[in-house]
């Protein structure tokens, strides 16, 4: 099968879910034996194309990944123009593409176009709202919530939504409550929506004494002290400054637990003076911006993971890789979140905003070894089951395969139809 992935940005843009969920697929199938070519915005190194773990990149020229208003008609221009070229080329068999990245493709009529499979990250229109709404830390950002954001919502956001759910082929939600929020809110997504999760490399995200061993050891980290991991960008929505409330209680009571905090954003000068102010800077770590390829080393160090997230979630791939290394987690229950561990059996779900509710299960994780171990083991094998990617990329090679077959189905009955009015 041939098969195109549009993306607005790759992790040579920007290293975030999508872009990680974007490159997994391409490397996942090409493994696969398909013939895989991503379709992106242009290059911040210049480059026109380039090949990568088996599968070629092809950057547009005169699109840039920031996708702010002056530049999305030049990507729906110059993406549907591609796709165009490369269908009459017999190049592509059908399309993946991430968020609204396929909608002016999406647009052309079925016929004159190849199968397109939409993928669903966030929670639709209520989603995006609310995911904004938590994002405001002040006077500023609530003027602008209510002006030029409500203009995007409106104008932007709204008419994306309604014409993902009218003009793809299929509509793949990475979690459950993904799923739920497009058929609830958005009706021509009806019968064509599928939850297809993120995918994880299980074998790359996998839990390793030896790497365990070596982590600690090159960070200075005693044998006997509980390390806790916080990981992604630092905005304010995504809660980080409520886990570090509740890590202050831990450590009042625990005097080997260390944070390990790992990203960079706008809130990190502000995490800091938390920490500062709380007594902590010997006890918690700002590890910066890391490549997600160097993640395992870390969730190998730390013995409990945890997401305070505030944000109205699509997923949280992290939250899949930290099981994947059998971390026990403890993880804001908000939007797609609910879709990673089970309560009580591979970690906890707190409330979101609430730090007491974070700090009663880290004081638990914290002093039973026993218990972090057993939920791991159980977080792992769910992560294996349903997130890895073989198990991920299968289901959408099979979803592309019923597509193809029912494309080939209704061509072949239009021209049954079109021979017997010409008197065949």
């Amino acid at each position: 099968m041939k098969i195109c992935i549009l993306s607005t940005s790759t992790t040579a843009h920007t290293l975030g879910g999508t872009e990680i969920q974007a490159e997994a697929l391409a490397a996942e199938a090409s493994r696969l034996g398909h013939s895989v070519l991503v379709l992106t915005s242009a290059s911040p190194a210049g480059l026109e194309r380039e090949m990568k773990d088996g599968y070629e990149v092809r950057y547009l020229s005169g699109t840039h990944h920031s996708m702010t208003r002056h530049w999305v008609e030049p990507w729906y221009r110059e993406s549907a123009a591609a796709i165009a070229r490369l269908r009459a080329e017999k190049k592509i068999d059908v399309v993946w593409a991430e968020n609204f990245s396929g909608l002016s493709y999406a647009g052309l009529p079925p016929k004159d176009r190849a199968p397109l499979i939409s993928i669903a990250n966030g929670l639709a229109i209520r989603g995006e709202l609310s995911s904004h709404y938590k994002a405001l830390s002040g006077p500023a950002d609530l003027a602008y919530f209510l002006t030029f954001y409500a203009a995007q919502l409106l104008f932007y956001y709204i008419p994306w939504f309604r014409a993902m759910a009218r003009d793809s082929d299929l509509i793949a939600a990475v979690s459950r409550e993904t799923a739920e929020a497009f058929e609830s809110e958005l009706p021509d997504s009806r019968g064509k929506t599928e939850v297809m999760y993120n995918p994880v490399d299980c074998s790359h995200f996998h839990p390793d004494p030896e790497l365990r061993r070596r982590a600690r050891k090159e960070l200075g980290i005693a044998p006997e002290s509980v390390v806790i991991l916080m990981a992604g960008v630092m905005h304010r929505q995504k809660g980080m400054h409520i886990g570090l409330t509740a890590f202050a209680e831990l450590a009042a009571q625990n005097p080997g637990a260390l944070l390990l905090m790992a990203g960079d954003g706008p809130e990190r000068p502000g995490l800091e003076n938390i920490a500062t102010r709380a007594g902590l800077s010997g006890r918690v770590r700002f590890l910066g911006l890391l490549p997600n390829s160097g993640m395992p080393y870390f969730y190998n160090a730390a013995d409990i993971y945890l997401n305070p997230t505030t944000r109205a979630e699509g997923f949280g791939i992290v939250n899949a890789e930290a099981m994947a290394c059998a971390l026990p987690c403890i993880i804001s229950r908000t939007g797609g979140t609910a879709s990673t561990i089970d309560d009580a059996e591979s970690g906890y779900f707190s409330e979101p905003g609430d730090a007491a509710s974070i700090a009663g299960p880290l004081l638990r994780l914290a002093g039973d070894s026993a218990l972090r171990a057993d939920f791991g083991r159980t977080g792992r094998a769910k992560a294996v089951k349903i997130f890895d990617k073989k198990v991920v990329v299968g289901r959408y090679i099979e979803a592309s395969e019923r597509l193809l077959t029912a494309r080939s189905a209704r061509q072949g009955t239009t021209a049954a139809d079109k021979s017997v009015e010409d008197g065949f």
